[in-house]
């Protein structure tokens, strides 16, 4: 299938739309435009931030697992605490993609990869709004959004999914407002977001909720009758398509487990609240929004209201939320913004004889030279990055040298680890007593273990580390259970450094 039949496919061009229509072979385009200033930005600014988070690591190691032993998991291998504890790889084809690189090119390639990632997906984000809006409304919209998304600017399965996420939400949109069902080559995109990232269980109830607005907004009652059948033929093969994992449901169960972690999910800094002290330029963004929305009088119908609503919810109560709320609000809303409006949408021919006008032309594809040229300069420069660029994670999420240390003074045993360690100590082999992997440890360990190691908890710390047959323990620097481990009988100050400190038992 030619890539044009397939983007048609995904967004259904109409026949009026010349926006799909590159101008020349090297003609430039908005939406490569953005991708090109962001890969630009993260290299330049953001690359050692794309591996601050540990669980990147672990990641990586479940990965490296799956291609050794060509299968997935079913059951902890990789903590002492949970060993041999139903456990599955939800995100297993992104741990695959993430180890493949990490082994064929390490950090700096990884961090080249997350890069591109989220360039193509703003990109895309900028091409899906340019079928409702002009070009500067739509780059504007994914400008923003790439600023409430950079906290979550990660070298992580969920940036691997982002540009499914939005084709299937650009596809679901486009339906409701041509009063038809989406084609069924959309389930492609369904299919792969199922096995890059747990995300997808959001995608399902977004499909149910479009088809109920596509029903009660439609007059005509039968054609209503016949949406009903078709959005309901692609609700099931939705949800028959998201099955196709090396789990089938198991899955779609996973999220409703990390949902019922219930009071330790705040104790997980992505699952806390935003902190507007030190995210400004989120705070900046949705100020800028409710000014637009007040002061030019935007009017959604009922169902978009209830949409942006929920997505906003979403990210007030959970931070990782950020980028629903920023790159699919914009494409829900854009066609509503267009009807509203009716300048906002450009005139694809009009003759470009004016600058504006030719800026407004950059909104349609770029020429196939172009876009070959920019892909070259784009992979010339990440691979200058990856090779000179001495990438490598933050050392605080990764204590090389205090577990040089252990292995070199030949100790051994259980770990009562940082939280953030643990990512690390799975990537080097090493079982943990917990990382990030939240929904295997369950709310109620996780709460002890947050309680215990800051010396808060019900449970002595002493009486912890008997009771789970800890050695040694790997924790920050300046931990709170580090001060009483100095304390305690039988257990010896061995290491500290700037990063971990490392106490030992001693037996008689």
């Amino acid at each position: 299938m030619a890539a044009s039949t397939l983007w048609t496919g995904f967004v259904s061009e109409r026949p009026a739309d010349q926006a799909l229509k590159p101008r020349s072979d090297w003609a430039l385009s908005w939406p490569l435009a953005v991708a090109l200033m962001l890969f630009t930005a993260l290299m330049v600014v953001n690359a050692p931030l794309l591996l601050a988070d540990p669980d990147s690591h672990w990641h990586i190691a479940i990965g490296r697992w799956i291609l050794e032993r060509g299968t997935v998991p079913t059951i902890d291998t990789h903590s002492h605490s949970f060993y041999g504890e139903p456990w599955i790889a939800k995100e297993w084809l992104s741990q695959v993609v993430m180890a493949t690189v990490f082994d064929a090119a390490g950090w700096g390639g990884l961090v080249v990869f997350a890069a591109l990632m989220l360039a193509v997906s703003f990109g895309l984000m900028a091409r899906l709004l340019l079928r409702d809006v002009g070009p500067l409304v739509a780059v504007g919209f994914a400008v923003a959004a790439a600023i409430m998304t950079a906290p979550h600017f990660l070298a992580r399965p969920h940036i691997i999914a982002f540009p499914f996420m939005l084709l299937w939400v650009a596809g679901l949109v486009r339906a409701v407002e041509e009063r038809r069902t989406p084609p069924a080559i959309l389930l492609l995109a369904m299919l792969a977001w199922a096995n890059l990232h747990g995300g997808f269980t959001l995608g399902l109830m977004l499909a149910a909720a479009f088809a109920l607005e596509a029903l009660l907004t439609e007059k005509d009652d039968a054609h209503r009758r016949t949406l009903f059948f078709e959005w309901a033929k692609l609700g099931i093969a939705a949800g028959l398509v998201s099955c196709i994992t090396p789990y089938g449901a198991e899955s779609i169960l996973v999220t409703v487990r990390i949902f019922s972690l219930d009071d330790a999910l705040p104790m997980i800094s992505e699952w806390r609240s935003p902190d507007f002290q030190t995210q400004q330029g989120q705070l900046v963004i949705i100020l800028v929004g409710l000014y637009f929305a007040l002061s030019r009088g935007v009017k959604l119908p009922l169902f978009r209201t209830i949409f942006v609503v929920g997505l906003t919810y979403l990210y007030f109560k959970y931070a990782r939320n950020a980028e629903l709320l920023a790159m699919l609000a914009p494409l829900i809303v854009a066609p509503v913004l267009a009807r509203q409006w009716p300048s906002l949408v450009p005139d694809w021919s009009a003759a470009a004889a004016s600058f504006g006008q030719r800026l407004t032309q950059m909104g349609r594809p770029a020429g196939s030279k172009t876009l070959v040229m920019c892909c070259v300069a784009m992979l010339a420069v990440g691979a200058l990055v990856a090779r000179f660029g001495d990438l490598a994670p933050p050392k605080e999420n990764t204590p090389d040298a205090a577990l040089q240390f252990v292995r070199d003074n030949g100790i051994s045993g259980r770990v009562f680890n940082h939280y953030g360690f643990g990512g690390f100590l799975i990537r080097e082999g090493v079982p943990t007593f917990i990382d990030g992997r939240g929904e295997l440890f369950g709310g109620a360990f996780i709460k002890a273990y947050v309680e215990v190691a800051s010396l808060r908890g019900k449970e002595p710390l002493e009486t912890l580390l008997d009771r789970h047959k800890i050695e040694w323990t790997l924790l920050l620097k300046d931990q709170a259970a580090n001060r009483l481990l100095e304390r305690l009988p039988g257990w010896r100050h061995a290491y500290t450094d700037d990063t971990a400190t490392i106490f030992v038992r001693e037996r008689p």
